[in-house]
């Protein structure tokens, strides 16, 4: 009897084992080249931040089609379904993608590596007094640190590289004064 139960873990061990590895077998890394910079620069700013990331479980495809105002949406956000395959569609129009400037595009995959990646499912929809968002994961439409567009100083400021600092330190640290 002891032995039938012996066996039988250690089966079901091996069988548990090998679901997992064919699972992470199908996970993909299939990312365009024009998306595939603000994927590295958000993997660099993890690292700056104390996160890893790699290269792996993730999908980007751009469509033509966009629905309700909606420039990107991620499928399968970390905290949802954690080990499924992640993926990103961007909507490639003149608002959304083509004629947007390199700060915008680089908002639009952050925010939804945020979602992918980082697990924050939820946007944040708070502002500044001066109408600023409070975090790159809100759902406004309109780049929180395009040029010029929002001052967090709060002094006429169009410090864009402060502005970025800050809403990057935001992504990755909700707790970010």
């Amino acid at each position: 009897m002891k032995k039938c139960l012996l066996v039988f873990c250690f089966l079901w061990q091996v069988l548990a084992c090998k679901k997992d590895t064919n699972l992470s077998a199908n996970l993909v890394y299939q990312v365009p080249t024009e998306a595939e910079v603000y994927v590295n620069k958000f993997i660099e700013e993890a690292s700056l931040r104390g996160f890893t990331f790699k290269k792996e479980n993730l999908i980007v495809e751009f469509t033509t089609n966009a629905q309700n105002d909606i420039c990107g949406q991620c499928s399968q956000a970390a905290k949802n379904a954690d080990k499924s395959q992640k993926k990103i569609t961007l909507v490639k129009d003149k608002s959304c993608w083509t004629n947007a400037t390199e700060q915008t595009k680089e908002a639009l995959v952050f925010h939804e590596l945020g979602h992918c990646w980082l697990g924050r499912v939820s946007h944040k929809d708070s502002v500044f007094p001066n109408d600023a968002p409070v975090s790159i994961m809100n759902s406004r439409n309109d780049g929180p640190y395009s040029v010029c567009v929002y001052d967090i100083s709060g002094n006429g400021d169009c410090n864009k590289l402060a502005r970025r600092k800050y809403y990057i330190d935001e992504l990755f640290n909700e707790k970010t004064e």
